[in-house]
């Protein structure tokens, strides 16, 4: 029986090199548009761009806008984040891409809810009843989807950065900047303390971490 390869054509040859070339191209600008539209989210939020009324003022209508533009940047943000780290580590580079594009999609889930409430408090839907609607009890399917991808963002941004300060495979402030955005987004959305500081606070620490990360990409992929 015969086993010969035969070699693909010119044609799909090319049109690999463009898929390839496109894609090398948008991928490390895709990185940083995700977490760059999720801080437009969060300053909306800090300026109390239009705000919803009563329980409901910790929800910007722009910001879930913002927030849904952005989680198909994500998955970007961690297969760029995945590839840098794997020159240097290759098993932790596939790890944070793999729990990146879960945690990427997580973030559609809270999103969805602040434009879900604005829609809501459209057709006049009492604020403070829909509120109470998301602080109340949860079924168990809502809570493990929800903890499930909370915890992977956070697994994801402190594997990448503790993997970046053992490996220098990208700037050590980089590393530091994405360990950094765990404790100061749970202080934010968790904790709720002064989070029109520390919710843009948390997002701009993952964005300068993934800047960090793509200047390292774009330097190795350049040489």
């Amino acid at each position: 029986m015969s086993t010969d390869v035969t070699s693909p054509p010119p044609s799909e040859t090319k049109g690999a090199d463009a898929w390839s070339s496109f894609f090398g191209r948008l991928l490390p600008v895709a990185a940083i548009a995700g977490p760059a539209l999720m801080l437009l989210g969060a300053l909306c939020v800090a300026f109390g761009i239009q705000t919803l009324p009563g329980d409901l003022d910790w929800i910007s209508e722009p910001e879930g806008m913002f927030g849904m533009f952005a989680v198909p940047f994500l998955f970007a943000t961690w297969i760029v984040a995945g590839r840098t780290i794997a020159r240097r580590a290759s098993r932790t580079g596939i790890a944070v891409t793999m729990i990146g594009t879960v945690a990427a999609a997580g973030w559609a889930f809270p999103f969805t809810i602040r434009l879900f409430s604005a829609d809501l408090v459209l057709n006049d839907y009492d604020a403070n009843a829909i509120n109470e609607v998301w602080e109340g009890d949860a079924t168990v399917y809502s809570l493990v989807v929800f903890v499930f991808m909370t915890v992977m963002n956070f697994v994801v941004a402190i594997t990448a950065g503790i993997a970046i300060l053992r490996t220098r495979v990208a700037p050590i402030w980089a590393g530091i900047a994405l360990i950094a955005f765990v404790p100061v987004f749970i202080t934010a959305q968790a904790a709720y303390v002064a989070i029109e500081v520390t919710y843009p606070l948390a997002i701009t620490l993952l964005l300068v971490g993934v800047v960090g990360v793509v200047r390292a990409d774009r330097a190795a992929t350049s040489q």
